[in-house]
């Protein structure tokens, strides 16, 4: 057999290997079954050593090993829906104007900037687009989901999301992070609100948010709710353990200092990471959105926390 077979071979075989530990990463996230695996949520796929919420973040965030890629949907003037963070595309691409504005395909002929304003030859991708790169591989956590544009009813936008979602076969492999009511968001998922892998917000700014929890607890068992906590002198955190009690994964942003108590990627890189991810992990965090996903895996290799 030839040397370049048999590499072709090896790469193959440590592809599938990988693929196949992803796959079982989300199932093990569905399943929530007792474990001392921590996922890893990419966030805007990787804005480090690729422009943001471009198809090549993606793939980077999925050689490093992420589980969940976080990213932002937008939708064009006649109704595709493509990735960016923001409602214009000034900061990122080459042109200007506000994405609801524009057609795909006027998007589609500009170019992507590197994060420190650098050109590309990237075009901005759309949600099919990411969906056929990551499928299979890692759960897709679309934010924005809640902006409906002007003049549409509450919800079109997610309607909109799961129709795409549906028509890839994606739909358990999807996550949605908001803060609605369970009735309105039941309402407004209908049936795939058990299909999706969907996590309500707790922070201390949603309107008697115990109850508001516990009618979750009661009614949808989520596989994780999403914390968000200035301090721990908060009701947010003191609800931690019971979130825990429950068999809910408690998921966390460390890409923010407001939503850690300061137990942020900034803690973390600038520190040391047991001001930061460790501490988070100690209190029972098990799912971490981050910006530097190959850092923070490495952490919890040499912790043994990546064991599944």
């Amino acid at each position: 057999m030839g040397k370049s077979l048999l590499l072709f071979l090896a790469i193959a075989g440590t592809s599938l290997s990988a693929n196949a530990q992803r796959s079982a990463a989300i199932d093990l996230l569905r399943s929530k079954e007792p474990t001392d695996y921590v996922w890893v949520a990419a966030h805007r796929a990787d804005c480090v050593y690729a422009p943001e919420n471009s198809l090549e973040a993606l793939e980077h965030a999925l050689f490093f090993g992420s589980d969940i890629i976080e990213t932002d949907a937008r939708i064009t003037k006649d109704g595709h829906i493509v990735i960016m963070h923001d409602y214009t595309v000034d900061r990122m691409t080459d042109g200007t104007g506000t994405i609801s504005e524009m057609t795909l395909d006027q998007i589609k002929n500009l170019h992507l900037k590197t994060n420190w304003g650098g050109k590309t030859s990237l075009e901005v991708p759309t949600l099919e687009e990411f969906i056929k790169v990551a499928k299979g591989k890692a759960c897709l956590y679309l934010d924005k989901a809640s902006y409906d544009l002007p003049g549409n009813e509450p919800g079109t936008f997610v309607r909109q999301l799961l129709k795409v979602l549906k028509e890839h076969d994606a739909l358990e492999e999807a996550i949605f992070v908001l803060d609605w009511p369970y009735e309105k968001a039941k309402r407004i998922f209908g049936d795939d609100l058990e299909k999706v892998i969907y996590c309500p917000v707790i922070d201390d700014k949603i309107p008697d948010l115990e109850k508001y929890v516990d009618e979750y607890l009661n009614k949808l068992k989520p596989i994780a709710f999403q914390f968000r906590m200035d301090t721990v002198d908060s009701v947010t955190y003191r609800l931690l353990p019971k979130i825990l009690a429950s068999g809910s994964r408690a998921f966390i942003a460390a890409t923010w200092d407001h939503h850690t108590a300061g137990h942020s990627d900034n803690a973390s890189i600038f520190k040391r990471p047991s001001e930061g991810w460790g501490w988070l992990v100690a209190q029972g965090f098990n799912i971490l959105e981050t910006n530097y996903q190959n850092d923070l895996i490495r952490f919890l290799k040499y912790e043994n926390l990546r064991d599944l």
